[in-house]
């Protein structure tokens, strides 16, 4: 297959990532230490939740039958039988024209099939006045409502979240086969580029806030990253530290680097490393297009843009699919949260895929995006944006009050 050199964001997403090969190892761990894993097998629910009728409201457990033509003048009389508390059983079944007063999340006892919120109820001694019918199973939880027994809870290939891991925990799952984690090497490229915290810098001198914002924002999204070097604008120097690194990682990744002048070494250093080397040399996507794609005897080296706005767009789209996928994960590729109102008009250049950082306001029920106005090199914006919309490549802008495709930018999944 022949690659080109400048690519939309769909030919690489179906011809870069075709070339991304998962990692097949995987590992055991505890259940509790599972979150952020991509599961490796099926997990099948081994019994029944909540494993017995329970009552969803205070109320009175009844048989729906016994309250038919009940009403605030006419209401039906029912016994209580007797009282039922969360996480004990009840003493037996109730009978024909009884009830039985049950707590949010009590189990209903044997012959109730329904009941009756306390609000439409009044209680005479050991009498209670039903004020409202109620159907078969209604304010009740069935048995195998919520999971049922051999029920598919945890698929191959997704990833694991707070809400699995309650299910898990729930059905007493105590370890899980997962695929371990990527690791991923960020090297930090340019002369002007220094350490964080030098006590003494040059006026012109930049600060490395991509290199290591990036392994931090990695590393929350349960990824394995470090900050492995920093390199001079030199071809050699930077190959030297891709090659040093490259058995340690499954993605390297050179931050900076991707300017007009300093591309041609950092497609010449990585091409050095072997083949079939880079394969796409720029996306059209704006923020972001000088991205650099290159697979080098099997492994993803990912060039990212120097500009902050760029580099984390770029990332977003491009280096944490990336990651997914190596991961195993089945839904690598980011959906949009929900469509958005635009407050004015934005425009775009045709041919581009354009990603525009936005404020959500909410007016009168609905959420409207503000876009931000901002060059790819001010950080403070990347502070401001919470999160973007997306033109499509083939319109030149959208309209106010316009819906937009909105992504989050910096929730991973």
């Amino acid at each position: 297959m022949k690659f080109l050199k400048l690519a939309s964001l769909d030919q690489v997403y179906s011809e870069y990532f075709h070339r991304v090969k998962p990692i097949d190892e995987t590992l055991e761990v505890p259940t509790l230490e599972s979150l952020g894993f991509v599961c490796a097998e099926d997990v099948l629910a081994s019994q029944n939740l909540p494993g017995f009728d329970k009552s969803l409201v205070d109320g009175y457990a009844v048989r729906s039958k016994d309250t038919i033509g009940a009403s605030t003048n006419f209401p039906v009389m029912l016994r209580v039988a007797f009282e039922v508390k969360v996480g004990e059983e009840p003493k037996r079944a109730i009978n024909e024209n009884e009830a039985a007063w049950v707590a949010t999340g009590a189990m209903l006892p044997e012959g109730a099939n329904a009941v009756v919120m306390v609000e439409h109820t009044q209680r005479f001694d050991e009498y209670v006045e039903v004020m409202k019918p109620v159907a078969v199973g209604e304010n009740v939880l069935r048995m195998d409502e919520d999971v049922r027994k051999n029920e598919l809870v945890l698929a191959k290939g997704e990833r694991i979240k707070p809400g699995h891991l309650q299910l898990l925990l729930q059905l007493g799952v105590e370890r899980l086969k997962v695929f371990r984690r990527a690791k991923v090497g960020v090297i930090s490229t340019g002369d002007e580029i220094v350490e964080p915290f030098v006590e003494k810098k040059s006026l012109v001198q930049v600060r490395d806030s991509n290199g290591y914002g990036l392994v931090a924002w990695l590393r929350s999204l349960h990824f394995e990253a470090n900050r492995v070097g920093l390199c001079r604008d030199d071809e050699d120097e930077l190959f030297r530290t891709l090659r040093s690194r490259f058995d340690e990682y499954d993605v390297l990744v050179v931050s900076g680097g991707s300017s007009i002048g300093a591309r041609d070494f950092t497609e010449a250093a990585i091409n050095r490393l072997g083949k079939p080397g880079v394969l796409f040399h720029g996306i059209l996507i704006q923020p972001g297009k000088p991205t650099v794609l290159a697979i080098v005897n099997g492994k993803p080296v990912v060039g990212l843009p120097g500009n902050p706005v760029s580099f984390t767009i770029s990332a977003k789209f491009v280096l944490i699919p990336i990651l997914r996928k190596l991961e195993n994960e089945k839904d690598f590729l980011f959906k949009p949260s929900g469509m958005v109102k635009l407050t004015r008009n934005v425009y775009s250049r045709q041919g581009r895929e354009q990603f525009i950082r936005v404020k959500l306001l909410v007016r009168h029920g609905q959420v409207w995006a503000e876009p931000l106005e901002s060059e790819t090199a001010q950080v403070s914006n990347l502070v401001k944006a919470e999160g973007v919309i997306r033109v499509p490549p083939d319109v030149e802008g959208l309209y106010e009050g316009e819906l937009a495709e909105f992504y989050p930018l910096w929730l991973g999944w």
